[in-house]
């Protein structure tokens, strides 16, 4: 319906308002720096460009002050023929300009100033919710392998190896291109598996934290541990860790948290199971593993 009024151009911003009403400020409530247009509010203000530049597909619309809405509306719809699942797209864009209208009415009837890593985040788990209602599952035939982040972004995979009374969590984050830009681990000193997947995420996130990186995806194989960060269920045992890595995410411009299956995550995996065997932690070049440890394809 939202999507239905701004193409109707039936919403009411300021442009559209001031063509039949006498309206003394027709800037935008957000950035106060343009015309409150449709095509400036959803696309091109300042606040809009940050949580379309947090899109997980490594796109945004064109800043060209004559683009129009229909147009990149039109662009994701063809996103089809291009091997990207447009439903998948335009939902996410579908919560984008549904926060960004929110956002706007927030701050005219309610003086209320959003922040915008908060937004983030509320759009993505608003998709993870919605997706996992609304779109179809692969099916069991489709090929499930690893798959390297948008460009721009930094994908951090994480696992745990436990021992009897200890156990080590390794990190391996890679770029666009699948190459590997960090691998860390660490040793934990007590035997808890749930609470060393979470301690795994909180280390992925301190990992990008000290790179600088400013758009990532955690992924881990713990269902558990994810759902629990992204607030799909309650497991008091690992809140405090789910609270920190809530904290720490919102320093990053973009940052998700995605559960992924084991054959997604055999890197790190791998890295953790010898890191534990090998007892060595810390910040660990790619020439210290064995050249089968870094697959992606199998268990070693």
């Amino acid at each position: 319906m939202l999507w239905w009024c701004i193409l109707s151009k039936a919403i009411p911003v300021r442009a559209i308002l001031a063509k039949r009403l006498t309206i003394e400020d027709v800037s935008c409530p957000l950035c106060g720096g343009s015309e409150e247009t449709l095509e400036h509010l959803f696309l091109t203000c300042n606040w809009a460009s940050h949580l379309w530049r947090a899109f997980p597909w490594g796109i945004s619309p064109n800043p060209n002050p004559g683009n129009r809405l229909w147009d990149w509306v039109k662009f994701i719809w063809r996103l089809d023929k291009m091997g990207i699942n447009s439903d998948e797209v335009f939902l996410y864009a579908s919560i984008v300009i549904d926060t960004i209208w929110r956002t706007r009415n927030d701050k005219v009837h309610n003086k209320k100033v959003s922040n915008i890593s908060q937004c983030v985040d509320y759009i993505s788990n608003s998709y993870a919710d919605y997706r996992a209602s609304l779109l179809p599952a692969p099916s069991p035939s489709e090929v499930i392998c690893w798959k390297p982040p948008p460009h721009g972004w930094i994908k951090l995979n994480c696992d745990v190896k436990v021992g009897l009374d200890s156990m080590y969590a390794a990190v391996v984050a890679r770029n666009h291109l699948g190459v590997v830009e960090r691998i860390q681990s660490s040793s934990l000193a007590f035997c808890d598996a749930l609470c060393g997947e979470a301690t795994a995420c909180c280390l992925a996130l301190e990992v990008a934290k000290e790179a600088g990186w400013k758009f990532i995806i955690i992924e881990s194989d713990s269902r558990v541990v994810i759902n629990s960060i992204n607030g799909l269920d309650v497991c008091w045992g690992i809140e405090n860790y789910s609270n920190f890595c809530l904290r720490l995410s919102r320093l990053f411009d973009g940052c998700n948290f995605s559960f992924v299956s084991r054959c997604c995550n055999f890197m790190a995996h791998n890295v953790a199971k010898w890191t534990f065997t090998n007892y060595r932690f810390g910040r660990l070049s790619d020439s210290s593993f064995p050249n089968n440890i870094l697959c992606n394809d199998r268990e070693v």
